[in-house]
Order: structure tokens, then C-alpha cells, then sequence
């Protein structure tokens, strides 16, 4: 198994991408390795200071994109990098697949998916299948659990064990 130096978090800051973050944190923790959480912006946004950003210069009120994901990863040791790019949504996977190609070896993405089919992934395609064609390394895609089915009731467990 390859050792694995950086993970690198691709993220929308949906419930799959902050599943996929807990559980990059967690495979850093466990690996030693540093994880990087990164986002395309589309412009004409700018980058300011801290990973903030403008997303339109006539209003310069910097955003904190990356509040929450401060907060999950507030009880944990693992070091964190925020990268934020400019470019357009169209380009995400080529400006992502530029970053880890400057990253070197040793490289995991971890992203986060809807698992969408049918008709609504031919409508909405799978950025996570795109990048798991195109990526110069390996892709680790994670699910949101599912909703936990109800705890059966004491009445269920008599019947199934009669």
C-alpha cells in the first residue's frame, strides 16, 4: 500500500463533501499526513487574506468560506491547508488536477458524492466521477450514510426470534 504524505479535499460545503472531510481528518490523523480542503471560486471573485474571499469587487466585504469546516476540525491535530482557486466551475477538475500535479507524490483525494443515478445524474452528471477518470492519483469517494432505520421495537425482536 502506498504511503500517503497529503490528502486533498475537494468541496461545495455540501453534507458529502463535510462526510468526506471528517473522514479525511480522521485517515491524516491515522497516516501522519497533511490535508489540504480546496474550492474553485468562480470569478470575478478575489482571494484576500486567510483563504477569505470577494466575490464581487463593487461589494468588498470579504467571506469566510471556510468557517465550519474550522469548526469540524476544531478537535483534531491534524494539520490543514485551505486552498482557494479562481476559475470557472467548468475547469474545477483540470485547476484540482493541477494542484495535486504540483503536490508531488504521495497524494489521495477524498471527496464527498451524492451517489445520484438515473435520470437525475444524467441531468446533474458526477464531478466525482470525472474526477476519479481524470485524477493523476488515487480517489477515495464517500458517501453520506444513510439515515438510520429505526431501532426495531422489543415486540419485532419476540416475533422474528418465535
Amino acid at each position: 500500500m502506498p504511503q500517503f504524505q497529503t490528502l486533498i479535499h475537494p468541496t461545495d460545503f455540501d453534507e458529502p463533501s463535510k462526510e468526506a472531510f471528517r473522514l479525511a481528518q480522521s485517515l491524516a490523523q491515522a497516516l501522519g499526513a497533511q490535508l489540504v480542503v480546496f474550492h474553485v471560486v468562480p470569478p470575478p471573485a478575489i482571494v484576500a487574506d486567510e483563504g477569505k474571499i470577494i466575490l464581487d469587487p463593487q461589494h468588498p466585504n470579504p467571506i469566510d468560506l471556510w468557517a465550519e469546516y474550522r469548526t469540524l476540525h476544531a478537535n483534531t491535530t491534524v494539520p490543514v491547508q485551505y486552498a482557494v482557486v479562481v476559475g470557472e466551475e467548468s475547469r474545477a477538475t483540470r485547476l484540482l488536477e493541477e494542484k495535486i500535479r504540483g503536490m508531488g507524490e504521495g497524494v489521495l483525494v477524498v471527496m464527498g458524492t451524492h451517489a445520484r443515478t438515473g435520470l437525475r445524474r444524467l441531468f446533474w452528471g458526477s464531478k466525482a466521477e470525472e474526477v476519479v477518470r481524470n485524477c493523476p492519483c488515487p480517489v477515495l469517494v464517500v458517501k453520506t450514510p444513510s439515515p438510520q432505520a429505526p431501532a426495531p421495537t422489543e415486540a419485532a425482536l419476540t416475533t422474528a426470534s418465535a
